[in-house]
């Protein structure tokens, strides 16, 4: 065999029998994701807690990860995973970084908040124990989620660039640093091409070290791996969803009335952005207006 990436129609190759295995449910999981993108470019809350989410289910692969390549550097796993598996690939230091931009503690996401998501817990939980049970199966996790985000993170990444008013206001970054410092977990490189040259060698070194090392029942048990993982990842994603809709629906909060307006701002169906411009300024002007009488009212209470 060559050393290529397999073209999508080897059926000998391990990430192409993957890829046919789970294709309804990458399907699903594609809306899914579609979905709590499309309302996180509008409100932060959301944006927060995709990247909230998926700091714990990284920081857990990678923790298997380390555990299996230091605890056990001569294992079958870790001689496949070093073939392939290097640190531009690494996606928790990234998530890091973007929690330190939203003002997120990660201890804080690892500890309450965590707690208020018990699909999320339950995903991690599997992680835990189905590499502890099957060391093997970390590669369906290299493979999954990786190489998603490979590809969707680029299309998700340009649609960030256009939509940064859900990042934190910062007078001394200017735009294309705001890019830089608050987008990192879909990045894995610093340009278009050396990121496809990862993918490349990623691709490549995963097809040359999975396709005859590994004997066809862990082939079996990865690929059953990858089904169980998009199952999971789907459910939190919905989570992430409905616990935000309850928080919204549950009571007239102030996050619900900066929701409305964030989708009224956003939605062009009934009325024009200039319409609704010069509305938000009539309301802006009239509060002013309410505030100077108000303060005016206070001051002369106050001489008499």
């Amino acid at each position: 065999m060559s050393e290529t990436i397999p073209s999508p129609t080897d059926i000998g190759a391990l990430a192409n029998r993957i890829n046919l295995h789970t294709r309804d449910a990458h399907n699903k999981i594609d809306k899914a994701m579609s979905l709590n993108i499309a309302f996180a470019l509008r409100h932060r809350f959301i944006y927060e807690d995709i990247i909230k989410t998926y700091f714990v289910v990284f920081s857990t692969i990678e923790d298997n990860v380390d555990n299996i390549l230091i605890n056990d550097p001569n294992s079958q796993t870790a001689i496949i995973l070093k073939s392939f598996y290097v640190d531009e690939f690494r996606r928790k230091p990234q998530l890091l970084k973007d929690l330190k931009i939203l003002r997120i503690d990660p201890s804080y996401v690892n500890n309450q908040w965590l707690n208020t998501r018990p699909e999320l817990i339950n995903f991690i939980n599997f992680i835990n124990e189905n590499i502890k049970e099957s060391p093997i199966s970390i590669l369906a996790y290299c493979h999954v989620l990786y190489l998603a985000l490979f590809a969707g993170g680029r299309i998700i990444r340009s649609s960030l660039y256009k939509n940064l008013g859900f990042l934190p206001n910062f007078d001394h970054l200017t735009k294309q640093e705001m890019i830089d410092q608050g987008t990192n977990f879909f990045r894995f490189a610093k340009t278009t091409d050396a990121e496809n040259k990862l993918r490349w060698s990623y691709k490549k070194n995963y097809e040359l070290n999975t396709r005859n090392q590994l004997t066809e029942l862990q082939k079996l048990k990865i690929i059953d791996t990858a089904g169980k993982i998009f199952d999971y990842n789907t459910a939190t994603l919905f989570e992430i969803k409905d616990v935000n809709k309850n928080e919204l629906m549950h009571k007239f909060s102030f996050k619900l009335i900066t929701f409305l307006i964030e989708e009224w701002k956003f939605n062009d169906t009934v009325i024009t952005q200039t319409t609704k411009k010069n509305i938000l300024f009539s309301i802006a002007f009239i509060q002013s207006v309410l505030v100077y009488f108000i303060l005016k009212r206070l001051v002369v209470s106050y001489l008499l």
